[in-house]
Order: structure tokens, then C-alpha cells, then sequence
């Protein structure tokens, strides 16, 4: 029987789905984590402890697991382990991304600075380094507003526009301290580009035997315009034209042949401004976050997971058939600094008309703070309806029903 290791963080919500997405494929499943999980004990020796974020050490941590048992591919459902799986995969011999994908695909800078190098459109963008001219690179993009990121976190951590020179310095002592609490060195360059105003769409898909399959395109109803972006509703199917769609997929294949995925899972952004010129925002060689996974409406029991797994063994993958009716998923943030006591209105919310389901993933009398300052949510909230906007026009009415008791 083939076995899969996958890589992911501690705190992760998905370790269930690939248990099952596992199942369903008749294949075998090893979890690697930081610390053991809540569900060690029912695994055995397939429950391993790996330095994910590590990748030389996690390599050997692998390397020692499997010389006492198999592993036929290790995939990494998250940012954390990219690395690590990628150098395990080709120590082992197994199908992979290079550890220079991952690289680009982690950092922002170089994501920019290679497409920057294709006809890939995005935003103008400059680098900030300690020492540098603030000044003159804010000179150089032109016009506000800008953004700032910081070059290796994701999530939208740190992630903050400003709207003038005096905003800009502002919030770069911000975005500092943000690097600083994530792990980052407070020096760390950060990007700064300009604002693109328009709406924002992501996209899901898969690269398989070197072919992009695309598995759903989202929209994002509620506008981001800042400060700061966290997310809140994904929506599908997308409500854009036809021709404007596939100029999208063809920018989204040109950004991921210039970033060198040729295998795996792709979750990308974008924003289409009133001219409906298509930006391209970033990519990550990965799926959807959290449990959104449930989002895509994949019918019958197939999964993202099991799509995941079959591609990384160089099984079949399933074939790729949709439900008939749309789908969305409510990202609940965290609104505001403080310690968590409780939320109420959950089964109110539950019982909304045209919602489906609600996963809360927040750990009562816990300390919560909200994007930009850490990437966590509260939970998902999740409806399928005959249209879009009865999808949204649910996950609008569930959240309403919620209260945040925050001290």
C-alpha cells in the first residue's frame, strides 16, 4: 500500500480531511507535525515529529522515520513544511518542486523580481532595505496609495496600505514589529507596491503531469480596501465574463511555468481593476487555507485532499466534476486584540437558511489578535445555494448572528 506523508503545523484544522481524503484513496497516511497532535495516539508510529520549519533537520527526522517504514510522496499542506517536503521529496527520490520554487514562492521580493522578468502583469513594486532612501523609492513608484509587506509572511500579516509619504513612514515601524513577533528578522527587506483599486478573485487549481487543471475561481464580494485585508466571504461561480476568465488562467499559467511549479496545488490571487486589466497579486505553491477546502464544489466525496494525494503518488487523479448549484465560505476574523472568552450564536447562525455548515476553530480564554497583527480566524462559516448571491446573502445573515465575547 502507498503511504503519504504530510507535513503541517500543530495548530492545522485539515489533518482529518487527508485521514479521510487518505481512506477514500485506499492509500496509506503518516502526519509529520512540530508536536504531536491530539490524534497521536491513535496513529502510532505514523504520527511523527518533524522540525517543519527547519527543512535540513526536518530531512533527517524524515530520512530516520523511513528507514523503518515507506513513504511513496510528502506533501506540505501549508507554507510552513514547503521547503522541508521539497528537499525531502528529492533526497528520496519522489516527485517534487524544487527547493528554488519554494523559495520564490515564500518570498514576495522574488516572486516579484521573477515575474518582473515575464510579460506577467502586476503591480509596480520597489524593495525596501535598511539604509535605503525611503524617499526615493516612494519617488520612483510614483503614486499613492502604496502597499507594505513584509517579504515572507502570508496571510496578509503585516500586510497594510498607506495613502500618503507620512503614512508610509508610519507604518514601516509597524510592519517591523510584525516581522519581529512572526520570527522574522526586524530588518527583514519589505515590498512596497502601488495600490491596485479594483475587485479581488482567487483561483484554485492543480498542476498535473505539467498541466494546469483548474478547480474553482473565487470572488471576493466585499471589497479590500484597507488598512488592512482580511478576508472574510469566497463565492463561486465567479461572476466574471468568459473571455475575461480566460485571460486570467492564461496569467495565472505564465506566473506559475515563470515560477517553476510543474506539479502540485496552486492557490493564487488577483485583482481586476474598472478597466478590466487583469494584476496579478501573488501565488503559493499550496491549496486554500484553514478548512475553505469545502468551499470548492467538488461533487460526490471527492476532495482538494484527495486530489492532492493522488497527484503527489502519480495516481489517477479523480475526475474533476462539479455541483450544479454555488458555494461560498465566510472567513470569520478575529475583530479585535484581546482574550477570547466565548462567541455566542453559533447554532443561530447554523440554522440560517442555506447554510450548510460551521467549522469554529478558536480555543476559549485564549489571547486573539486580528489581521495584520496574526493570520488566524475564528472560523468558517459555509453555504450552498442555487446562486451566488443567495450564498452570500446566507453567509452575510450567519455572521450577524455571532458575538465575539472579547476582553
Amino acid at each position: 500500500m502507498k503511504n503519504v506523508l504530510i507535513l503541517v503545523p500543530t495548530e492545522t484544522y485539515r489533518a482529518q480531511a487527508f485521514i479521510d481524503a487518505a481512506t477514500r484513496l485506499g492509500v496509506s497516511l503518516s502526519i509529520g507535525s512540530q508536536e504531536p497532535l491530539p490524534m497521536a495516539h491513535r496513529m502510532g508510529k505514523k504520527a511523527l515529529v518533524v522540525s517543519i520549519e527547519d527543512p535540513e533537520t526536518a530531512v533527517k527526522q524524515i530520512e530516520l522515520a523511513q528507514d523503518t517504514g515507506h513513504f511513496d510522496a510528502v506533501v506540505s499542506i501549508d507554507d510552513t513544511g514547503l521547503k522541508s517536503a521539497a528537499l525531502a521529496s528529492q533526497r528520496l527520490g519522489l516527485k517534487h518542486i524544487s527547493t528554488s520554487t519554494t523559495e520564490l514562492a515564500q518570498n514576495k521580493i522574488s516572486m516579484r523580481e521573477r515575474l518582473a522578468k515575464t510579460d506577467v502583469n502586476q503591480p509596480k513594486f520597489q524593495t525596501f532595505r535598511v539604509g535605503d532612501n525611503l524617499k526615493e523609492k516612494l519617488l520612483s513608484l510614483g503614486k499613492f496609495p502604496v502597499v507594505l509587506k513584509p517579504a515572507t509572511l502570508s496571510g496578509s500579516v503585516g500586510v497594510i496600505r498607506a495613502d500618503s509619504e507620512d503614512a508610509v513612514f508610519a507604518g514601516m515601524p509597524l510592519v517591523r514589529a510584525i516581522q519581529s513577533n512572526h520570527g522574522c528578522s526586524p530588518e527583514a527587506p519589505i515590498l512596497i507596491e502601488e495600490y491596485i483599486d479594483g475587485r479581488e478573485y482567487a483561483v484554485e487549481a492543480i498542476v498535473v503531469a505539467g498541466r494546469l487543471q483548474l478547480l474553482s475561481v473565487f470572488d471576493k464580494p466585499q471589497p479590500l480596501h484597507g488598512p488592512f485585508f482580511a478576508e472574510t466571504i469566497y463565492v463561486t461561480p465567479t461572476s466574471l465574463k468568459h473571455d475575461i476568465l480566460e485571460k486570467l488562467l492564461a496569467t495565472l499559467d505564465k506566473a506559475r511555468i515563470a515560477l517553476g511549479i510543474e506539479t502540485g496545488p496552486i492557490h493564487a490571487e488577483f485583482r481586476i481593476n474598472d478597466s478590466q486589466e487583469i494584476f496579478f497579486v501573488e501565488m503559493a505553491a499550496r491549496s486554500i487555507g484553514g478548512t475553505c477546502s469545502k468551499a470548492v464544489p467538488l461533487s460526490g466525496n471527492t476532495s482538494i485532499e484527495e486530489i492532492i494525494m493522488a497527484e503527489a503518488l502519480g495516481l489517477e487523479v479523480p475526475n474533476l466534476v462539479f455541483e450544479n448549484q454555488a458555494s461560498g465560505v465566510y472567513m470569520i476574523p478575529v475583530p479585535r486584540k484581546g482574550r477570547l472568552r466565548a462567541i455566542h450564536g453559533i447554532d443561530e447562525a447554523r440554522s440560517v437558511r442555506w447554510v450548510t455548515g460551521i467549522d469554529m476553530t478558536y480555543t476559549a480564554n485564549t489571547d486573539v489578535a486580528p489581521i495584520p497583527y496574526d493570520s488566524k480566524y475564528l472560523g468558517f462559516i459555509f453555504s450552498k445555494a442555487p446562486t451566488a448571491r443567495i450564498v452570500v446573502n446566507a453567509l452575510d445573515e450567519a455572521v450577524q448572528k455571532l458575538e465575539m465575547d472579547i476582553l
